[in-house]
């Protein structure tokens, strides 16, 4: 018999998340991905700072 492997829950949450994001790029404009990648690399940047210090 085969035993299952855990992956624990950070690959469900990447699944549901990428599910999440198709659905809202079939829904929303082009322009507001624009804008969330402007606030990623915003957060991103001010996490990195953060986290430097």
């Amino acid at each position: 018999m085969r035993r299952r492997r855990r992956r624990g829950p950070a690959v469900g949450w990447i699944v549901i998340l990428a599910g999440v994001i198709i659905i809202l790029a079939l829904i929303l404009p082009a322009g507001f991905w624009w804008f969330a990648l402007a606030a990623a690399l915003i957060f991103c940047g001010v996490w990195l700072l953060r986290s430097c210090n």
